[in-house]
Parts: C-alpha cells; sequence; structure tokens
C-alpha cells in the first residue's frame, strides 16, 4: 500500500493506492475522528490503517457508483466481489442520489443504508471547521477537490461506459475549472502519477481534456461554496 499524507490544517488526508486497478482511496481526519472516499479496496487494511493513528472511523464518502470505487461484482467477470460499501455498512455511508439504484445492485448494501447527496449539500462529519461540499459532475457516469473518475491530473474519466457522456464531462470539467487555483486535486486513480495530486492551476494548465472544456463552455455554473480565497 502506496501512503502520501497531506496536512491542510483542520483537517489531514491520507492518500491510500490499493487495489489492481491503480485507485486512490482517501482517509479524511481531524485529529480524532475520520471518513474514508471511495473505500473499496482491502477494507480491513483501511480499518487497520485508521486503528494505527487512533482515529475512530464515522463515515463514508463515495463519489460514484462504479465498482472499482463502490465495490461489488467486477462486471464480466466471476471473481469474487471487491469488498467496498458491503464491509462499511455498519457506518454512514453517502452517495449521490442518482447512483443509490445502481450501488444497491451492485454492492447488495440497501438503499435505505445509503445517505443521498445532491448538488449543493453540505456535510460535516469531521466538525464546523470541515466542510464538504457536493458537485455534480455528470459526465463520466464527480479546498480539496476529490474528483472521482471525472478528472485526473492528466486526463479525464471514460465516456463509453454506461451513461457516459461526452458533452456532460466537459461541462463538468469546465465547472470544476472555475474553482481558486490553489485548490487540490485529489483524483481516484494514479493512472498518470507521478505526480500523486496537483494544484488546480496546474491542472488548467497541462490538461488537455480540461483546457477543450473551458474553450468550449467559458461560462460554466459556479460552484456552490465562495471561492473568494482558500488556504492550504
Amino acid at each position: 500500500m502506496s501512503i502520501a499524507v497531506l496536512d491542510c490544517g483542520p483537517v489531514r488526508v491520507h492518500q491510500l493506492q490499493l487495489g489492481p486497478m491503480s485507485n486512490y482511496q482517501y482517509v479524511l481526519d481531524n485529529g480524532k475522528v475520520a471518513v474514508t472516499v471511495d473505500a473499496a479496496w482491502d477494507i480491513p487494511k483501511i480499518r487497520r490503517y485508521v486503528e494505527k493513528k487512533e482515529l475512530r472511523l464515522v463515515a463514508g464518502l463515495y463519489t460514484h457508483g462504479h465498482f472499482d470505487h463502490v465495490g461489488g461484482k467486477f462486471p464480466g467477470s466471476s471473481e469474487g466481489p471487491v469488498q467496498g460499501a458491503l464491509e462499511l455498512q455498519d457506518l454512514p455511508l453517502y452517495l449521490g442520489v442518482r447512483d443509490i439504484e445502481a450501488a444497491e445492485l451492485q454492492t447488495q448494501v440497501a438503499a435505505s443504508k445509503w445517505h443521498p447527496l445532491k448538488e449543493g449539500d453540505k456535510v460535516q462529519l469531521l466538525g464546523d471547521d470541515v466542510q464538504i461540499w457536493v458537485i455534480d459532475t455528470p459526465g463520466h457516469t464527480l479546498g480539496l477537490m476529490f474528483t472521482g473518475d471525472t478528472l485526473f491530473l492528466k486526463n479525464v474519466g471514460r465516456t463509453d461506459l454506461p451513461g457516459g457522456d461526452p458533452s456532460s464531462l466537459q461541462r463538468s470539467l469546465a465547472r470544476l475549472s472555475g474553482a481558486v487555483d490553489g485548490a487540490q486535486i485529489l483524483p481516484g486513480h494514479s493512472y498518470d502519477s507521478p505526480p500523486k495530486r496537483a494544484d488546480l492551476a496546474t491542472v488548467r494548465r497541462t490538461n488537455s481534456a480540461m483546457k477543450a472544456a473551458m474553450a468550449r463552455f467559458p461560462s460554466p455554473p459556479p460552484l456552490p461554496w465562495s471561492r473568494s480565497k482558500v488556504e492550504l
């Protein structure tokens, strides 16, 4: 397991590389409690890591419902399912409202176990000083920006999967480009690492897909939080 830790004042971000698909899975903590982001591969190892840090795991957040992020059966494979949310259902689980039906089928975690999220929701699981905002970024199938498979550092997620749409993805990329320059992009895979993360100003400058999206959609809808100042 490859680990990198980013200290952002009231929150620490632990970037864990696990699984055979170069996935980044994240643990966010405030020094006392922790939440996971896209915990799908080797859940026991993630739990041990959190316990070793003397933290209490309180929730699991998911960026989207694909099996390599949320767990469940590998499409078209006879191999056993990826652990994922099924092994975290003792905790509150959060996922975009439009992904819950598919996630229920994929993971066998009942829809009633999921807390539905929508654009503009603010999740405060790590105290008043840590605000987690929800941005709806359709197209792949979505401070610190956990972009899942919408945006990688040098590329973007696929649009040839069910629910994918190139135009919607470009609109999502253009919208994400409106965050502050110093926002740290934390993607769902390490396909194009190193580096493991980058600030948005660098991604805008070097990611050809984002540049094309910004040119096509120069005036996207604003993001849900104030962008007047971010300290990282």
